[in-house]
């Protein structure tokens, strides 16, 4: 054996280091959260888009659909005949349909068997849990996601005839909802002129009733300053759109207290989803009802409004589809509500 054999042999060898040390494993973390930081912001942005691209989709149908039923009926679809009506496809009447336009549209929207849910003239009981399974559905098409899903939500507590609409045996106590509104124009709604804005208005007692009145003209009439496309028991023909349609509003997102989403306290967001005319499926455009982003415990049951911080996704009767910001000109944004004025206006990009 030589001597640097014998060296070798009886040196100790030192052990291979694993693991990390503490200052090591300390950089790491740090290293790691410092990413984490950075990437979260844009994960949420790309949410965030993502939530705004579906609610740009979800007002583009609606307002294809109403551009496909004026063309099968010769004009777009009404208001329905007040809030305690639901829809019913069995219905025919001068005075047109008891629901409103988010009943309307639901074969348009690839919704028909919804749409069949509760005939009038069907038996009461039968009629009752038809109308109960058609309230608790929601086509996902009416929920903005940026806001919340198409489930059902409470009914406000402090409105118990809201509960109770036409055709059910027994007080609802959820219903789906809708976020979105038809524009009625850019009227200026009296609260205390039923005739003007409808609030309280729950419609005529029955079918028979309805009929009476259309054909002695005294079923509610617009008012003068009803300058959009759809109002309590009327639509507009496509005709009516003087001033163009890519210049008028047809439907956008409705504003809705942010604290109230599930709720029911908002009073413009507290019945059901395919109800008749009412604030929860209709809003202005008139300066008394400003654009405005969801704000908590402020209600505002004319405005059109959203959960999105860039503005307010609507579809023109064009069908177009275009994000409105809330700084928009009281003047433009008021003409773009109103579809006979002789103020064509663009759209502001």
């Amino acid at each position: 054996m030589s001597c640097y054999e014998s060296i070798q042999r009886n040196t100790p060898r030192v052990s291979r280091r694993e693991g990390f040390t503490l200052v090591e494993l300390l950089v790491v973390i740090a290293i790691s959260g410092l990413l984490v930081g950075l990437l979260l912001p844009a994960v949420q942005a790309a949410r965030g888009a993502a939530r705004r691209a579906q609610c740009q989709s979800n007002v583009k149908q609606l307002g294809l659909a109403a551009l496909n039923f004026e063309s099968a009926h010769g004009r777009f679809p009404s208001g329905g005949w007040g809030y305690q009506w639901q829809g019913f496809a069995d219905v025919s009447s001068p005075a047109g349909q008891p629901g409103s336009w988010t009943f309307s549209l639901l074969p348009f929207l690839e919704q028909a068997n919804l749409h069949g849910l509760g005939g009038y003239h069907e038996a009461v009981a039968q009629r009752d849990a038809a109308i109960r399974e058609r309230t608790g559905a929601a086509a996902p098409v009416y929920s903005c996601p940026s806001r919340r899903s198409g489930g059902e939500f409470k009914f406000d507590p402090g409105c118990p005839s809201c509960s109770r609409p036409i055709g059910v045996l027994e007080p609802l106590t959820e219903t789906a909802r809708c976020d979105y509104a038809a524009n009625v124009g850019d009227g200026a709604p009296d609260l205390d002129d039923l005739a003007s804005w409808p609030l309280n208005y729950w419609g005529p007692e029955s079918v028979a009733e309805a009929r009476r009145l259309k054909r002695s003209g005294r079923f509610p009439r617009p008012p003068r300053d009803w300058t959009g496309v759809s109002w309590l028991g009327v639509g507009v023909r496509l005709a009516a759109i003087t001033d163009g349609t890519s210049s008028t509003f047809m439907f956008g997102e409705k504003y809705v207290m942010q604290d109230a989403y599930f709720s029911g306290t908002d009073w413009g967001d507290n019945e059901p989803l395919y109800g008749g005319f009412n604030n929860d499926n209709h809003r202005s455009a008139h300066p008394r009802w400003p654009l405005m982003q969801d704000t908590a415990g402020e209600m505002s049951i004319g405005s059109f409004g959203s959960a999105h911080s860039s503005g307010v996704n609507f579809s023109m009767a064009d069908g177009s589809v275009h994000t409105i910001v809330y700084m928009i000109d009281s003047r433009v944004y008021r003409r773009l509500g109103n579809r006979r004025d002789g103020q064509s206006v663009e759209v502001p990009q």
